[in-house]
Formats: structure tokens, C-alpha cells, sequence
């Protein structure tokens, strides 16, 4: 099983607009093609195609916030996971938790402390538990609706 990050291009941006979640995730994220329709105008996302085996399997897009005017979304010394997300047919494979080591080798690699997201805590079939599971902590505060939480590199 070999798991591979592509950043997304007019190469690649079809295969990832067919994917999508299960019918019971739909209410958790923006299906693919508004996603990155909402990512081409935010110049701060950098989008990957997540591929198992050469296939498009998912996507995640981060912001380094140190590119972006202060915003209370954000911590400074942080990389924060936009959206991420695992087509319907490659969950439980592996490739969240390969996803997120992405994200925390990314942020180290940029010289950041940690990496932060919200995740909707109070839906049906929200992904809390796979955050939790992974290290990241709440940090107490609430975004737009969502629990924020944190994986702190020097709390490790």
C-alpha cells in the first residue's frame, strides 16, 4: 500500500472533484468541486490530492496563518487544516492517519509549533474521535460552531 500527496493542479483537479464521502458525512463538509472553487480564491490554501496506489483517494488543504493578516481563526505559530477529506471507498484504510502525520511533517517542516483545525463536535458521525485518537487536544475555544483543537509539537 503505498500513500502519495500530489498538490492539486489542472492535472489532477477532475479526479479529485469525483470524489466524495459517504451519504451519512455529506452534512460534515462542501462537496469537492465548491471546495476547491472556495480554495482558488483563498490565496492562502495549499491543496493535496491524497492517492493510494496512484488512485485520488481524499484531499486536505492547509493555511500557514504567518502568510496571512492576524485573524482570531488562527494561531500564529500553526498550520491549520482547512478541510480534509476520505472518499467513500478508501475509509479505513489507513489514510487519515497517514493525512494528518502529513500535516504535522508539513507544519515541522515550515518551522511551526503545531497544527490546529475545528471539527463540527456536535454532528452526527463527526471526526472528534479520530483527532483525539491522534494527539490533538481542545483548546477550549469554539469557531464558527466548531471545538477547535490542537497538536502542540512541544507538549510531545
Amino acid at each position: 500500500m503505498n500513500i502519495s500527496y500530489q498538490k492539486v493542479s489542472r492535472f489532477n483537479t477532475k479526479a479529485i472533484i469525483g470524489l466524495s464521502v459517504q451519504e451519512d458525512q455529506d452534512h460534515l463538509i462542501s462537496c469537492n468541486t465548491r471546495w476547491l472553487l472556495e480554495a482558488a480564491n483563498n490565496c492562502a490554501s495549499i491543496d493535496y490530492g491524497i492517492y493510494l496506489d496512484g488512485q485520488p483517494a481524499g484531499l486536505i488543504s492547509l493555511i500557514d496563518p504567518r502568510i496571512l493578516a492576524p485573524d482570531e481563526h488562527f494561531h500564529p505559530d500553526c498550520l491549520y487544516v482547512w478541510r480534509f477529506m476520505v472518499d467513500q471507498n478508501y475509509q479505513g484504510k489507513g489514510l487519515s492517519k497517514s493525512a494528518i502525520n502529513f500535516a504535522k511533517d508539513y507544519a515541522k517542516l515550515m518551522g511551526l509549533n503545531g497544527v490546529t483545525l475545528t471539527t463540527m463536535d456536535q454532528e452526527t458521525g463527526n471526526a472528534l474521535p479520530l483527532y483525539l485518537k491522534h494527539g490533538f487536544t481542545p483548546t477550549g475555544r469554539r469557531l464558527d460552531d466548531e471545538i477547535e483543537l490542537k497538536y502542540s509539537f512541544n507538549s510531545q
